[in-house]
This record gives structure tokens, C-alpha cells and sequence, in this order.
């Protein structure tokens, strides 16, 4: 019985909180606007795996900012063209990437989370006599590093409208 009065006093007291941040969404018209950069990752070595990855941490704190410019611009063309200012900022949150899933995005490693090197089977191709080609595997392993060509980055604004 304590349990269940301890958990209700939990939720009573979280409650006001919650009522707070909506009662700080404007009441009135609003303008949300998508922004996305991209940004090649240039590593000190491209055949080590630390390198790699920080490169496209580098690319990435590159590319969130120029988003933001990107969504924000695209925010005062939407404004103007319906006779409209921009007022104050209201929320910011990811936009969701275009292309491979979040689990399998180069930008997060080929080779696993955050892993751009890795050990690939060895493979050689074959011409036959009919001229087709087939790739065979052969014995053994070598490494593999592989940069990704660019890193990218999306946000979506939401603005109030200036009266």
C-alpha cells in the first residue's frame, strides 16, 4: 500500500513539470522548416580505424551547424513568401536522413557501430570461355578500411510567427 501511495506522489509531483513545458509552445501560427548539410570526412589515415572515426565526428560537428543555417534560411523563404517574419525560435529536433537505415549508414561504420576497418575474404574473378565473369572466394583474409564519402546531418526548426 506504501508502494502504490509513493508511486501516485511520484506522478502528482511530475505532473506540473509537464504542464510548464507545453504552456511554453506558442498559441499561435508556427513555421517549421527542414535543414540538412553534408560534409566529407577527410582522415589523417585512411588505413586505421581511430583516424577514420574521428573524421566523421569532425565532419559531423561540421555538418550540424550548417544545417541549422540551412533550415533556417529555408524557414524566412517560407515566411516570406507567405507575407510573414519569423518570430522566435520555439523547438529544434533530428530530421530524419534520407537513404540507408541508421544501422546499416556508412557514416556509422561498415564493419559495425562505429568500426571502419575490418577483416573481408579474399576474392579473385574468373573470366570463362563464354566471356561471362564470376567471382570466386579464395583462402585467407585481408583488411579493408572504408571512409564514407560524406557525413551527413538534419534538423527541423520550428518558429513562431512574428505579429
Amino acid at each position: 500500500m506504501l508502494t502504490i501511495a509513493a508511486g501516485v506522489a511520484a506522478c502528482a509531483v511530475g505532473a506540473p513539470g509537464a504542464m510548464a513545458q507545453q504552456a511554453a509552445t506558442p498559441a499561435g501560427p508556427t513555421i517549421t522548416a527542414n535543414g540538412t548539410a553534408t560534409v566529407k570526412p577527410v582522415p589523417v589515415d585512411a588505413h586505421d580505424d581511430a583516424s577514420i572515426a574521428k573524421s566523421v565526428k569532425v565532419a559531423a560537428a561540421k555538418a550540424l551547424p550548417l544545417a541549422v543555417a540551412d533550415a533556417r534560411t529555408h524557414a524566412a523563404a517560407l515566411a516570406g513568401a507567405a507575407g510573414l517574419q519569423l518570430g522566435a525560435l520555439v523547438s529544434i529536433s533530428d530530421a530524419a536522413q534520407p537513404g540507408y537505415p541508421f544501422f546499416y549508414s556508412p557514416q556509422n561504420g561498415t564493419f559495425g557501430n562505429g568500426h571502419f576497418c575490418g577483416q573481408v575474404r579474399k576474392t579473385k574473378t574468373v573470366v570463362r570461355k563464354d566471356g561471362t565473369r564470376r567471382r570466386v572466394v579464395l583462402k585467407g583474409t585481408h583488411k579493408v578500411c572504408r571512409v564514407p564519402s560524406s557525413v551527413s546531418a538534419g534538423v527541423a526548426l520550428t518558429y513562431a510567427v512574428a505579429t
